[in-house]
């Protein structure tokens, strides 16, 4: 029963493993206008999309564009926790590990699979900004598909800060984006490291 058990687990971590880099091929297909009658761009809009429109339907509407990057998140989650969460199941069962750090053991891969997507979502942004700061100072074509879809993300955490930053010849809000998004993601690794240490299996 064990040995099956993790056999479970690594298959489980294969299957999302390769769903997440559908999302990215998907990703990067929507920026190069792929042909969508392509029997491999067909198989993976199929299999991403319901994901998109499902996370897309339940954002604010100026954070619809943010759908695909939340349903990557959302698989990264899944294949960060449910292989750990069924192998601890296993050592469970195999009465390798007792019930009360079996539960310890699962409350930690949910903790420690939410802050990795916190903070992976968190370098998002910081990489958005980044890009988006260079791009103000080498002024690329607006039609661009690139440049509209970083604009189009960036957009919603620009826009505040321009408002409150004083002006200047250089737009200075990516820079302040950037130092906010960087030590914002430094604090969450720092939560990170403990919770990862506590992991038994």
């Amino acid at each position: 029963m064990t040995e099956y058990i993790l056999n479970l687990a690594s298959l489980t971590g294969w299957v999302l493993k390769v769903y997440s880099w559908m999302h990215i091929a998907a990703f990067v297909l929507s920026w190069i206008n792929a042909d969508p009658y392509n029997a491999i761009v067909s198989l993976i809009n199929r299999t991403t999309m319901p994901l998109w429109q499902w996370v897309g339907q339940r954002l604010p509407n100026k954070y619809v564009a943010f759908a695909p990057v939340l349903a990557l998140m959302l698989v990264l989650f899944g294949e960060i926790t449910l292989p750990g969460i069924i192998r601890t199941f296993g050592g469970a069962a195999g009465g390798s590990i007792a019930m009360d750090a079996m539960l310890k053991n699962i409350v930690f891969y949910l903790i420690f699979g939410s802050l990795y997507i916190v903070s992976n979502i968190i370098g998002f942004i910081f990489f958005l900004s980044v890009i988006w700061f260079v791009f103000t100072l080498v002024n690329p074509p607006l039609n661009n598909p690139i440049m509209r879809s970083i604009m189009f993300l960036i957009d919603p955490f620009i826009t505040p800060l321009q408002r409150v930053l004083p002006r200047a010849r250089i737009d200075l809000s990516p820079l302040v984006l950037a130092l906010i998004t960087f030590f914002l993601r430094e604090g969450v690794s720092n939560l990170m490291e403990p919770i990862r240490a506590g992991l038994i299996i």
